[in-house]
C-alpha cells in the first residue's frame, strides 16, 4: 500500500504545550507522533480547525525544545476519554529548528529500521 502522507511520522512522547492566541488558553501533553510538516496529540478542549496554536516542543532525548506556530487540521473527540485527539501543521519554524527537527526524525527512523529490519 502505497503511503499518502507527505511526511514520514515517527512515534514520539514528546512533552508539548500550547496556547490559543488572544484567548490565552492552553496546556501540556504528550505528543503521540511527530514529522517535519506536523504534530499529533491529545487535547482537553475542542479546538476549531483552522485555529492557529503557539507551540513549545521539547525534545528531551536530545536536550532540544523549540517555540513555533501551528495550525489546526483536523480534530477528533476520544470516546472513551475526556479529550480531543489532533492533528496540527507546522505554519511557522525558523530553519535552524526545523533543520534540527528533520535531523533527529531521520535518526529516529534510521535507528529503528536498523534494529528491524525487514
Amino acid at each position: 500500500m502505497k503511503e499518502r502522507r507527505k511526511f514520514v511520522r515517527i512515534p514520539e512522547h514528546a512533552e508539548i504545550s500550547y496556547e490559543i492566541k488572544p484567548d490565552l488558553k492552553g496546556g501540556s501533553f504528550l505528543t503521540r507522533d511527530i514529522s517535519q510538516g506536523g504534530i499529533r496529540f491529545f487535547v482537553h478542549e475542542f479546538i476549531p480547525e483552522k485555529t492557529v496554536l503557539k507551540i513549545r516542543l521539547t525534545l528531551k532525548k536530545i536536550f532540544f525544545s523549540f517555540e513555533a506556530f501551528v495550525k489546526v487540521m483536523w480534530i477528533t473527540e476520544d470516546a472513551f476519554n475526556d479529550r480531543y485527539e489532533i492533528g496540527v501543521e507546522f505554519t511557522d519554524m525558523p530553519k535552524p529548528v526545523a533543520d534540527r527537527l528533520i535531523a533527529y526524525i531521520n535518526y529516529i527512523r534510521t535507528s529503528f529500521s536498523d534494529e528491524n529490519p525487514v
